[in-house]
């Protein structure tokens, strides 16, 4: 939305200012009318230069220049403040072509000569309530009439002017700048590019994420060929490589979550098992001779007690050992189910779409068990 500027009404800013003036000469500190009628800054600029014990005339503070403002002061001891018999304001009088300049989004200035004073006020306007200030124009500068600032083509007679000669400076300057840079770069190649250069070195510099820190690869400058400078980066880890030997840590403990924790629990089961069966039978019935007594020893039987409580133990570390394969098996799909959900989440999917493609698979694999 543009904002709707008036322009300033001398014969309504100027009156108050004009009759402040003279009491510069009698109090080292200006009047708190004086104060509402100047912009942000100069109000700060007063209150800080005549907080202090300091006796000096504080008209020369509306000046920024020290010089134009010792000069500001003198033709305000010249100039005879009379107020109009009739209306006992003091009268503004003529004044010149009012003009205007925007020196940028938000500072927007406007210019009064006056013809009876010899003084130029530059006011601001001012659109936000800061420090008191309401949508108003303020003083920003109060100047001894000057015939060259009046003559400056750089303002304009209207804000719409001004608005625009302001959006034509910009490009303008932006084009000067790109000009510039190439004229630059023309009269030194060797300079555009080693900032070039030193701009893309900045990321090998940083530092990285893992636990031990390599050396950051940068091309020497003593090595100008190219197989050299690209053979730095033979050791660069690859980012979709799973195995990252700076993330190996020392003294690191054996991880309890095995891929092959099932394989081997079962493999040994098996083993046991084996071992446990009675071996096969040796001997033949063609090899026992009828004229010799064989003696046949029969195992004695245990005690049940003891049979039991074998049994017992077997059953208890064959359950223990399912039982932490079923740990393991939970965790793994645990840690899967996660890894795809954040696989998910960064390519856009959200939950319940994930929730359906996972409720489609297990669908498919109900079909599966069907034919099965």
């Amino acid at each position: 939305m543009v904002e709707l500027i008036p322009p300033p009404d001398p014969h309504t800013l100027l009156p108050p200012l004009l009759a402040c003036l003279p009491t510069s000469f009698a109090s080292h500190r200006p009047p708190p009318a004086l104060l509402d009628l100047l912009s942000p800054i100069l109000r700060q600029r007063l209150h800080l230069h005549t907080s202090g014990p300091s006796q000096d005339n504080w008209a020369a503070l509306l000046c920024w220049d020290a010089a134009k403002g010792d000069v500001l002061k003198t033709k305000i001891q010249e100039t005879v403040f009379e107020p109009h018999p009739a209306s006992g304001e003091i009268e503004v009088g003529d004044i010149e072509q009012i003009t205007y300049k925007r020196l940028d989004e938000e500072t927007l200035q406007a210019q009064i000569p006056l013809i009876d004073w010899p003084f130029t006020a530059l006011y601001l306007w001012c659109s936000s309530k800061d420090e008191g200030s309401s949508r108003a124009w303020k003083l920003a500068e109060l100047l001894p009439f000057d015939q060259d600032l009046q003559g400056d083509p750089s303002w304009s007679t209207s804000i719409e002017a001004a608005n625009e000669s302001a959006r034509e400076r910009l490009v303008t300057e932006a084009l000067l700048e790109a000009d510039a840079a190439n004229a630059r770069a023309q009269r030194d190649p060797a300079s555009a590019d080693t900032e070039e250069d030193d701009y893309w070195a900045m990321y090998d510099k940083t530092p990285g994420r893992t636990p031990a820190r390599k050396a950051s690869v940068e091309p020497h400058h003593n090595k100008p060929a190219d197989d050299d400078y690209y053979a730095q980066y033979n050791s660069v880890q690859p980012a979709l490589d799973s195995h990252d030997p700076d993330e190996e840590m020392e003294d690191a403990g054996e991880s309890t979550l095995n891929g092959n924790a099932l394989q081997h629990l079962l493999s040994r089961d098996t083993d046991s098992r084996l071992d446990q069966d009675p071996p096969p039978y040796q001997g033949a019935i063609d090899d026992v001779t009828p004229e010799k007594e064989v003696e046949v020893t029969h195992p004695a039987p245990s005690p049940p007690s003891s049979k039991g409580s074998d049994t017992v133990a077997r059953l208890e570390q064959h359950a223990e050992r399912y039982t932490a394969s079923e740990i393991g098996i939970r965790q793994h799909i645990s840690t899967s189910l996660k890894s795809m959900y954040r696989l998910a989440q960064s390519a856009g999917i959200d939950r319940e779409e994930f929730e359906r493609i996972v409720q489609r698979e297990m669908e498919a694999l109900s079909i599966l068990d069907s034919h099965e």
